[in-house]
């Protein structure tokens, strides 16, 4: 058994500012968290965690593994954001833009390079969203080298509704110590009525110029139950590996949980 301690003083300052001519109500929040954890931890350098805005402030930078980072270290970052502001109540966010870091007391080369913590100064993460309609938004996010000169993760992505149809597409690239790859991601999901819609989504590597793997799947929603069914088939770029299709059904009965019937490959 591991047993880990780890103390940490989190600390925020939200500021904003009404725009009542424009119904608008903007946000500024500098973030900060200090933290502390004595000890030694267990060599993680092969993990594959990745730091991005959702975990800098977290005291597990990876929720699937039981395993704090030892040292002390500062996280800081700094979140704007702009939203529809009526009736004295906030609703949907127009644009934001969230940076932060993280500064290591020490190197900690327990830590997987991936992450950019094993260094004393992390890279700059962050991520961004734009909502030009409310048929047409944006979203980004990205992580930039500690010299502020290289781009290691650029994940964009466009989302457009025309009707009863929403289609997404994304760019997803990967650089440096996070990895050599780029992709291309899309999927579309139609709403037949309230109770049945339909989804496909894939994703194709530009560096081969290959697709690694199609979804079409169909669910059926009322107020107690979800039952979907899930058609993928996977692509190999080896040739003496066959593609592989798989069948999934899965049923949820609200509030019980869900029942998921053995795949079927081939």
């Amino acid at each position: 058994a591991e047993t880990y301690g780890v103390l940490a003083y989190n600390a925020n300052l939200p500021m904003f500012k009404k725009d009542l001519s424009k119904s608008k109500i903007n946000f500024l929040t500098p973030k900060a968290s200090l933290r502390y954890a004595p000890g030694h931890m267990r060599d993680i350098g092969d993990d594959n965690l990745r730091l991005n805005y959702s975990n800098l402030f977290t005291l597990n930078k990876n929720s699937q593994i039981d395993v704090i980072e030892n040292g002390s270290s500062l996280a800081v970052g700094l979140e704007f954001s702009s939203l529809d502001f009526e009736n004295n109540k906030t609703g949907d966010e127009n644009y934001s833009l969230y940076l932060g870091q993280v500064y290591n007391f020490e190197e900690n080369l327990d830590m997987p390079s991936r992450s950019s913590l094993d260094q004393k100064v992390s890279d700059l993460v962050g991520k961004a969203s734009v909502k030009f309609s409310e048929n047409f938004s944006l979203k980004n996010e990205f992580s930039v080298d500690q010299n502020f000169n290289d781009i290691n993760y650029n994940d964009f992505k466009a989302s457009f509704l025309l009707g009863n149809a929403k289609f997404n597409i994304g760019y997803l690239e990967e650089n440096n110590h996070i990895g050599n790859n780029s992709y291309f991601k899309s999927d579309i999901k139609l709403e037949i009525n309230e109770s049945n819609n339909l989804s496909f989504d894939l994703k194709k590597n530009l560096e081969t110029d290959s697709t690694e793997f199609y979804n079409l799947s169909y669910n059926y929603i009322n107020d107690c139950l979800k039952a979907g069914l899930v058609y993928r088939r996977e692509f190999y770029k080896d040739r003496d590996v066959e593609s592989s299709d798989t069948l999934l059904f899965n049923i949820s009965l609200f509030p019980f949980g869900n029942v998921s019937l053995p795949t079927v490959d081939r």
